[in-house]
């Protein structure tokens, strides 16, 4: 018994020492993410947020722009460390994002119309992005369609849609 407590000690201590050492997750960003967002509106939820209606608007019209090893947003560059994704269905989003009163948000207050979605968690380290708190917004997604992703900053919840591909360049005027 007393062997296996040792075996079991230095399992544990090991995979810490791992974890701590190197990146959370060897998985790749999904391709449906890797882009440009532009984040077009507040969704509509009944939960207690942690910012003012004033903060909260200041993201709309900005865009967030996802690859591999970082998130760009606001003129910052998060560095990632580790992705993990996983399916969430709506029950589990509920659960997971209910406040003190019972009451969560749903699929159905973000516009998810689905039974679960791939929810996608970019990890990094704290960062003063917005001035407000060291949370990030955008780094946790769902994929909620093929051209639109739902994400959250304090509590508060934005529809965010692919970027459509630069406008091209104004042809120069040629000789009069």
């Amino acid at each position: 018994m007393m062997n296996l407590n040792k075996r079991l000690k230095r399992t544990a201590l090991a995979l810490l020492v791992v974890s701590a050492a190197g990146p959370l997750s060897a998985e790749p960003l999904p391709a449906r993410l890797r882009g440009s967002w532009r984040i077009t509106r507040i969704l509509p939820t009944h939960n207690v947020t942690c910012w003012g209606q004033d903060q909260a608007v200041k993201l709309v019209g900005t865009t967030l722009t996802y690859s591999d090893r970082s998130m760009h947003w606001y003129g910052g560059q998060v560095p990632l460390q580790g992705i993990v994704t996983r399916e969430v269905s709506s029950e589990e989003f509920r659960s997971e994002n209910s406040g003190s009163g019972g009451d969560g948000v749903t699929f159905d207050m973000v516009g998810i119309h689905a039974p679960s979605v791939t929810e996608v968690d970019l990890q990094h380290e704290d960062a003063d992005i917005t001035g407000a708190t060291t949370e990030v917004p955008g780094d946790a997604v769902l994929l909620a369609g093929p051209n639109r992703i739902v994400i959250s900053a304090c509590s508060v919840y934005y529809e965010a849609v692919r970027s459509s591909a630069p406008a091209p360049s104004k042809p120069k005027p040629g000789p009069r």
